[in-house]
């Protein structure tokens, strides 16, 4: 098949066909070359005449052409610029000397004009609290004028404005920096004193950055640097930083750099500003001010400081200004006594610090990382500083009841007022009863017994003890941070919110007062034991009637340290039921033993006189059949009575349910004693030989069958009471009255643990904690006197009957 060598689109397509084919191709481009020069002869041969006219134009305009590059080459020849600039300058010249030829004086005339009112500018400037860079302005312009009159003219007024200039650098350099210093200025208002301290110093970027940074770090050092030190100085101090950390994150580099690349824009005379200024009145003296001066412009270097190195200056600068930031907080809150205002001056501080110190941040700095957690640590120590110091203050109330203990004499205290008497009763309530209630609270308290003291300041202290807890303990519940002031930092996340920060150092905060309030209590416990221990029972009766009054004043205390507890939200805050139980079973051992001594001495001596083997002259008064006693003995209850007497005298407040338990097994056991002593002497009255034994034993079976004869000739069948053994040396009456004697005793002196037992045997009695009178009596005299089953039950519900009428009497004691 043929191929079209004109539909080719490459000269190498042509050469992969055979032999054959490329001469046919050939052969075609020849035939077409061929008619393309046939129709291009007849084209040209019918415009001929044209061709020549173009022809005849492009020469001309050759010609042409190289004339005009003759003729321009000529005239840059005969305009150069050097030499044109020669001759303007020359024909100003000749203008200016011909046309104003004391403009020299002119010139010299206005420039000291504007620079005498430069001075009167800047004051004005700064008095309206405008921008410091239009202050810094109108200062180099000064300074360009003075140096200007400086060559031409010397004069001591012209060193009069020398000094005045160099006064207004002082002070512009002074309010930048005061301004510099401020928490409260704004982005634009820093960029604008950093401008103009820049123009006044001439100072480059990475200059004005490192002298904003040693403004700020000073203004940290000279506030801590007070010698008294407050919350409030830390907290500007701190904001301070926080505000120095976030504008250096703004505005360094870039701000900064572009704000003194504007400065360079356009030359400082044509500054708007300046030439507004009524006090230069530029209208007049602007057109004669030399052209230096008019076209000067700032030269500054901007592109000397990168962002690496900003972040390398803020790290260095800011471990500085931290360390003296903790520092000066230590000592503000060394003067701080309260525990509320510590927690205030803690939520102030780490609202304060939330911004960029309580945040994450890009810069590679450890103490700022650290500083949160630093100021915490500095802050919550010295809350348990002033805990420890509070609950120290407790040992001073040992100390007082100590010294009351050791110094107090019974005759030096007035006497309480032991039990509600008709004084009381009939008392006026005057004055809204205020003088009642505090008769009320000297009995109930003992105040009078020199414990008020004590008390007053334990109260005290245990209300300050609960307010602190209470401080702590809503430190926890405060709020998170405040989300009002989370929208300028929404690109930044808090390590930590204020709710897990307030909940961790509140539980370590509580945690640290409770084990140093249990730490407190248990000194003043080992305390309370110590002078218990120190105390005796020494045989004379004043030295007696001391240590009985000291150990009152110790119960009265413990009930007192007891019933008073730190409480929070009705919530005890420690668990003080443990407090001074071992010093309370000693105190009422030895309260039992002092105070029932002389009511044992009176019942022992009565005792001795009791006539064991004669009848029971109130026997008339015995009931029943066979007759029983129904009441106790005249010196049971007068020995009650004087047990009761002796225990209102020491005071009815002292006797809790443990002290009278303390004081029941103890009278118990003195009673036995007593009652034991009595009939052994009884005994020893009879006589011991084996003959009247054995006409003891004759008797005794006589007796016997005497009782069966009166069982048989009784109508109800009961057996008449039988007259005790005449060799026993104990009458049978005296036997059941002190039978019916102790048994009343028993329920008189009956403890707690005695009235939760149950039954009426053996079991019941062995399971008191103290000496069952009764079954003791019972078992002494059972060989000589015994007493039936029936009778001792008969005898012992009238007794307990009797109790439960007569305890009212005994009050003290049926506690």
């Amino acid at each position: 098949m043929a191929i079209d060598a004109l539909q080719l689109e490459k000269w190498e397509d042509a050469f992969q066909q055979p032999v054959a084919s490329v001469r046919v191709m050939e052969k075609q481009l020849r035939v077409a070359l061929q008619e393309k020069k046939e129709g291009l002869r007849a084209l040209v041969g019918e415009s001929y005449r044209d061709l020549l006219k173009t022809a005849e134009r492009i020469i001309e305009m050759n010609d042409s052409i190289q004339q005009v590059e003759s003729h321009l080459s000529q005239a840059s020849k005969q305009c150069n610029y050097g030499t044109l600039q020669k001759k303007a300058s020359n024909a100003v010249a000749m203008k200016e000397k011909e046309e104003n030829r004391d403009r020299k004086n002119r010139v010299t005339a206005a420039e000291l004009a504007v620079l005498s009112n430069c001075p009167v500018a800047i004051s004005r400037a700064l008095s309206r609290d405008e921008s410091p860079l239009v202050a810094a302005k109108l200062y180099i312009l000064a300074r360009l004028l003075r140096r200007s009159i400086s060559e031409k003219l010397r004069s001591p007024y012209i060193t009069s404005l020398e000094r005045q200039i160099s006064n207004l650098r002082v002070t512009l350099l002074r309010d930048i920096e005061q301004e510099l210093c401020h928490v409260d200025t704004d982005a634009s208002k820093i960029l604008q004193c950093l401008g103009a301290y820049s123009l006044i110093t001439s100072s480059s970027t990475s200059d004005t950055f490192m002298h904003f940074q040693t403004i700020r770090l000073n203004a940290v050092i000279t506030l801590l640097q007070e010698d008294n030190v407050s919350s409030e100085t830390i907290l500007e101090a701190i904001r301070l930083v926080n505000e120095n950390i976030r504008l250096s994150a703004q505005l360094f580099p870039k701000r900064l750099s572009d704000t003194l690349t504007a400065l360079k824009l356009k030359p400082l005379f044509q500054e708007q500003v300046i030439n507004d200024m009524v006090e230069l009145n530029m209208t007049v003296h602007g057109h004669w001010i030399s052209e230096s001066i008019r076209k000067y412009t700032p030269w500054l270097k901007t592109d000397d400081l990168s962002l690496d190195a900003c972040k390398a200056e803020i790290t260095s600068k800011l471990g500085n200004t931290l360390r003296a930031i903790f520092n000066g907080l230590e000592k503000a809150v060394k003067a701080v006594n309260k525990v509320e205002t510590l927690v205030q001056i803690r939520h102030n501080i780490l609202i304060a610090s939330r911004g960029v110190m309580g945040r994450t941040t890009d810069l590679n700095s450890e103490d700022l990382r650290q500083s949160l957690p630093r100021i915490r640590e500095i802050v919550n120590t010295r809350i348990r500083e002033v805990l420890n110091e509070d609950i120290g203050a407790m040992g001073g109330i040992g100390l007082e009841l100590s010294k009351l203990v050791t110094d107090g004499s019974p005759t030096a205290r007035k006497k309480d007022t032991v039990s509600w008497n008709s004084m009381l009763s009939s008392f006026e309530s005057a004055k809204g009863g205020r003088n009642l209630r505090a008769m009320v609270r000297a009995v109930s308290y003992s105040d009078k017994s020199g414990l008020r003291g004590a008390r007053l300041k334990h109260t005290k202290w245990i209300g300050n003890i609960a307010n602190n807890y209470s401080h702590i303990k809503r430190m926890g519940e405060e709020k998170d941070w405040d989300p009002d002031n989370d929208e300028d930092e929404d690109d930044i996340d808090a390590p930590e919110s204020l709710k897990e920060i307030n909940h961790a150092d509140t539980q370590s905060l509580l945690s640290t007062y409770t084990e140093g309030l249990q730490e407190g209590y248990r000194l003043l416990e080992g305390n309370l034991s110590s002078l218990v221990d120190d105390m005796r029972q020494p045989g004379e009766a004043t030295e007696a009637a001391q240590s009985i009054e000291n150990a009152c004043l110790i119960v009265r205390f413990i009930t007192i340290i007891r019933n008073i507890t730190p409480q929070y939200e009705a919530t005890n805050i420690i668990d003080l039921s443990w407090f001074g139980k071992d010093a309370r079973i000693k105190i009422h051992d030895l309260l039992a033993r002092g105070v029932t001594r002389k009511t044992l001495r009176s019942l022992a001596k009565d005792l001795s006189r009791r006539k064991w083997a004669s009848d029971v002259s109130f026997n008339s008064l015995w009931e029943g059949t066979p007759k029983l006693p129904i009441q106790p003995s005249p010196l049971i209850f007068k020995f009650l009575r004087n047990l009761v007497q002796s225990m209102n005298e020491v005071g009815a407040d002292v006797w809790s349910r443990d002290a009278a338990d303390a004081l029941k097994r103890e009278v118990s056991k003195s009673v036995w004693g007593e009652l034991e002593a009595s009939l052994a002497g009884a005994e020893k009255q009879t006589n011991g030989t084996t003959k009247h034994a054995e006409e003891k034993k004759e008797e005794g079976e006589e007796q016997e069958a005497a009782a069966e004869n009166n069982s048989e000739n009784s109508p109800d069948g009961n057996p008449e009471p039988m007259p005790a053994h005449p060799s026993s040396g104990l009458s049978r009456e005296q036997v059941l009255q002190a039978y019916f004697d102790a048994t009343y005793l028993d329920n008189a002196l009956r403890t707690v643990q005695g009235r939760d037992a149950a039954g009426n045997d053996k079991n019941k009695e062995e399971s008191r904690s103290h000496i069952a009178l009764s079954w003791e009596f019972l078992e002494r005299t059972r060989e000589q006197v015994p007493i039936d089953t029936d009778e001792r039950v008969k005898m012992s519900r009238s007794a307990e009957e009797y109790w439960r009428r007569t305890n009212l009497l005994f009050g003290v004691l049926d506690i």
